[in-house]
């Protein structure tokens, strides 16, 4: 009877105990993710004058303008002392425009300007790219999975 070699497995290396823990720690690992995500983009923002925290409001309007600061907040997820300032320079810039609702003027809505929207558009090329970089690899299906999971992680934390 022939004998067959069998193969050698490759070592397992092993991890240190903290670093184990991170690499089995989910809030870790999204954390690093969004780091990584938004390291290369303040780079690029930056070369327009424009943070994390303009980038956010921009887009925020650019999925419907005409909303008031609450729904900026929550969209943008921002502190309203932080917002409030922000918004006040961007207006200023020429970036949006705030106008007292019609109905209630307690409510201000927001308003991309032609300005806002250019930098919008501009800038959401550079950040497209960076998403298809991200899923490169991925089926349609798994692209739809990631992000139906995702979004239940998110829904489960409000719970």
């Amino acid at each position: 009877m022939a004998r067959t070699k069998r193969r050698k497995s490759p070592p397992v290396a092993v991890k240190p105990a903290g670093e184990r823990l991170f690499d089995d720690f989910l809030p870790h690992l999204i954390t690093r993710l969004a780091y990584q995500l938004n390291a290369d983009l303040v780079e690029k923002l930056q070369r327009e004058d424009i943070n994390v925290t303009r980038w956010r409001i921009l887009a925020v309007l650019a999925m419907g303008d005409g909303i008031t600061i609450s729904e900026i907040i929550d969209r943008a997820m921002m502190q309203q002392s932080a917002l409030s300032r922000v918004l006040m320079n961007m207006e200023t810039e020429g970036y949006l425009r705030r106008v007292p609702r019609s109905d209630d003027a307690r409510y201000v809505e927001v308003f991309l300007t032609d300005k806002g929207r250019a930098l919008f558009n501009s800038l959401n090329v550079v950040v497209r790219r960076r998403q298809n970089r991200l899923l490169k690899g991925l089926s349609a299906q798994e692209v739809a999975a990631a992000f139906a999971l995702i979004r239940r992680l998110s829904s489960n934390m409000l719970e």
